[in-house]
Formats: structure tokens, sequence, C-alpha cells
């Protein structure tokens, strides 16, 4: 059996628990696999002309995948496609984006896609993958010449040979890329703002490269520039330039949520008469019959094995809901008249919505966090760090008492708070604590699912009889 189209069923026909899946990388194959040997059908929707499209574009060697070391992307996703081509219950629609969302009711999802054709199901599973980052400093709207980020870099990287290479980043893939760039002989410049992230194995042979310069816990160029003769300029905090034939910005990836931003801001959507929901509220999305998959999930670590496993999360989610929604709530059927009155029209018996989930305003609090950070305009205070300590509230709204389960992935992780705090207010010296304070609450309000930050930063030693602070608030406080 081969993957790719085939004919699309009229919109009202199929089963009534057919499954609607955008996505067909890793989340979004492995939900269609696991609900295709249950029994479940589905139709598994994908933009590119073949499934797991990213993994053939990035084509790096990985270690996550247990039982697969040193493999590359593109290895896995053809060992993947072959298992999918053996299996049946998968209306493949490749090279295909939903262009409207047509209807969203507890018993009907319908879909619109580019072909114009109607796709139905009782549920939506949406696995949308990843995107590299592109930050707006370094990827200006311009028609100039552009960095490459992390596809564009695997794509070309192949032919960059005895070329001076600056990479921005310090996570596995700007490490991996700085170690083969160097093979190819090219002069590499790896610029971290803060110290690497990458797994110690890479870091162990980067340690073995001493002629990669690498550059750790120093601030970024404050501007890269294309010049006529096709070379970046890079102008440092300390206004120093250097030059480089190639620039690639790799800051890792973060959530496709383009097609989610459309499901928000929907008529179908409007419809239901709901608020507007973050990719956090997964209790309120499945009580819908929608339901988050890999990446758009908000997982602690993105890479292949998570997204796997996260795609059986979300069938057995998804065959639950099949399981317990529809059969108390099942398609409308025609009412017998009352014994007592003569039949005058025919009509209609529907279960009412269940209600969602009783709710309660949530925050996160972290108190009483300090560490030593470089912050002050006094003279002593520029020569060496003083302990400040930090409070922070964090409002993250509406939330089920219940969690969607009881995993981490389906919550804020507050490790990942206190590092983001600690990072930001120890990345460089600041003048005013107004300042700090300021850059701290910007950077925890675009955490997911925040709706509002309350941030008390204070000074301990600054005098001996009294503590210095500054609060300050932002946001949606219930």
């Amino acid at each position: 059996m081969s993957i790719g189209p085939t004919a699309s069923p009229p919109a009202s026909g199929g089963s009534p628990n057919q499954v609607i899946i955008v996505g067909a990388g890793p989340a979004g194959c492995s939900c269609a696999s696991w609900l295709a040997q249950k029994g479940i059908p589905c139709t598994l929707i994908e933009a590119e002309a073949q499934p797991l499209p990213l993994l053939y574009k990035l084509d790096l060697k990985q270690s996550w995948v247990l039982g697969c070391h040193d493999r590359s992307t593109a290895d896995l996703a053809q060992l993947y496609r072959q298992h999918l081509a053996t299996m049946t219950g998968i209306d493949w629609r490749l090279g295909q984006t939903i262009t409207r969302f047509e209807t969203l009711d507890l018993q009907a999802k319908q879909v619109r896609l580019t072909d114009n054709t109607l796709v139905r199901g009782a549920a939506l599973v949406l696995a949308t993958g990843l995107r590299p980052r592109r930050p707006a400093p370094y990827f200006r709207d311009t028609t100039g010449p552009q960095p490459l980020d992390a596809i564009a870099l695997t794509r070309l990287r192949h032919h960059i040979r005895q070329q001076r290479v600056l990479l921005l980043g310090g996570g596995d893939n700007a490490v991996e890329n700085a170690l083969f760039l160097d093979d190819l002989g090219n002069r590499v410049t790896l610029w971290a703002r803060h110290g690497l992230r990458a797994q110690a194995q890479l870091q162990q042979q980067l340690a073995m490269r001493p002629h990669i310069d690498v550059r750790t816990g120093t601030a970024l160029p404050e501007r890269l520039d294309h010049s006529d003769s096709g070379q970046w300029i890079s102008l440092s905090p300390s206004g120093n330039t250097e030059t480089f034939d190639q620039l690639a910005v790799l800051f890792g990836f973060e959530p496709e949520d383009t097609l989610w931003a459309r499901l928000m801001q929907s008529d179908a959507w409007a419809a239901l008469s709901q608020p507007a929901l973050a990719l956090t509220d997964h209790a309120q999305l499945a009580s819908l019959g929608i339901f988050l998959a890999g990446d758009l999930s908000q997982r602690l670590h993105p890479c292949i094995q998570t997204a796997l496993a996260d795609g059986v999360t979300a069938s057995l989610q998804v065959t639950d809901w099949l399981q317990q929604t529809l059969a108390a709530h099942p398609v409308p059927r025609r009412a017998a008249p009352p014994a007592t009155e003569p039949f005058t029209q025919t009509t209609m018996t529907t279960q009412p919505i269940p209600p969602l989930p009783t709710l309660g305003q949530q925050t996160l609090t972290l108190n009483g966090l300090r560490f030593d950070a470089s912050l002050g305009i006094l003279e002593t205070e520029k020569e060496a760090p003083q302990p400040i300590q930090v409070d922070a509230e964090l409002s993250l709204g509406a939330q089920s008492l219940l969690p969607a389960d009881d995993g981490i992935i389906h919550v804020l992780d507050y490790r990942k708070v206190r590092k983001i705090i600690i990072d930001e207010c120890t990345a460089e010296h600041v003048n005013l604590l107004e300042t700090l304070i300021g850059k701290l609450c910007h950077r925890l309000m675009q955490l997911p699912g925040v709706k509002g930050v309350r941030v008390k930063i204070a000074k301990l030693e600054i005098f001996d009889d009294c503590e210095v602070a500054i609060r300050m608030e932002t946001g949606q406080w219930h």
C-alpha cells in the first residue's frame, strides 16, 4: 500500500467516530497509527507532499530515540513511513491544508480543505509540529538577505566549505552544526548568550575542537548587517566588528501554532459561545472533542521520542472521549409522539451539551528566590554582583480543578519559571531595578498560558537598616 491522497468521502458520510488529525509529523502519525489499530478510522491532513516532512528537511543525526542511536532523522522518517504504508484505516490528505473550520459541534467537526473538499469527524486532533525560532532582531521584515534558520542551514550546509561561519545559539542543533561545518574545513564561531545547553556528548566533542571559536556567557551582537560583497558584518556590544561568509540563527524551535490561532478566531469557534482558550487549556478543549498532540501540547522536552509518545497519549484521550461523550450524547433521533396526543409533527430530541468541568482561578507562586545579580548604578555595584530576592506570581486564569492527566506536560513547569527568572536577572549588568523588573515581567508574560504577572525584586544588602524593593503587576488578574 502506498501513502498518498485518497478519494474524499462525502462530508456527511463515514463512521460517526471518524477522527480528523492535522499534521503528519511523528505525533500525528503515531496518533493515527494507534487509532487505526483500535479500529477507529481517521483522516490525516498534511500540508507537505509526504509525511514526516520536518524529519526529512532537518536530516540530522540524533540519539534520543531508544534503539536508533546515531540514526538520522531522515532515516527514521523513512522507517516510520514504511510502517504506515502497511496500515489501513487512515485516509491520507497530503498536500492539503485547512482553509476554513465549518463546524466544531460536540458531535461533529467539519473542515474545508485547499481542494475545496469537506472532511468530517467527531474529534479533532491538532498535531502541527514545530517551526524554527526566527527572532525579529535578526529576521527583519525586508526583501534583503536573511540569516539561515535550522532548516535552511541543513539544506545548504553540505555545500559550505572553506568559509567563515557564525552560528548563534548553544543547543543541540547549534553544536551539532558547528561540528559538522568544522569537519568540512570551515572556520566556525559558536556564540551563545548563556552557557551551552547541548547534550553532554556533543559538548565533549566540541571540547576536542579548540579551533572552533566558542563564545558563551557573552552578549550577542547588537547588529548584524549584510554588505554589498555578500558578507555578514557583526557589531559587538564593545564596538568591535567582524565579518562572516555565512550566518545561522539557531535558537531552537517553537510550536507551529498558526492553525491554532485561526481556529480560535474562526466563526465556528465563535458559534460555540466559548471564550478564547490557551494551548494549556487541555481539559476545556477535550470536553469539546478537540485535542492537542506533539509540540503544540507544550511538552517539557520536544524531540522525536516524546512526540511519538504524545501521539499515543492523544489517541487514548480521543478513544476515551469517543466512548464516554458520544455514548452519553448519541446522534439526535426521532422521538415517538405521546400516546395521549394526536401526531401533528415530527419532533427531535437531543441531550444537552454537558457543562464544562468546574473551573478555578489558578496562580503559580515562587517566593524567596535568592541569588546574586549585577545590578545598580554605584561603582561598588558595578564591580561585583549583589544578592537579590525575587518573588513572582503568575496568573494562569481559569483552570479545571483536575488537570487533563497527572503528567507534567499539561501544566506550567515551575522549574522552567525558576530558571527563566535566574537567567533573565543574571544575563548582563543592569543599572536600574526598574529596568530589570520590566524585562522580567515581559519575559514571564511570554510563557504559554500566563495571563498576568506580579513580580517583586529586592536588593538585600544595599542598606544596613532596610530592604529596597520594587513591585510590578501586569496582564490580567481575576
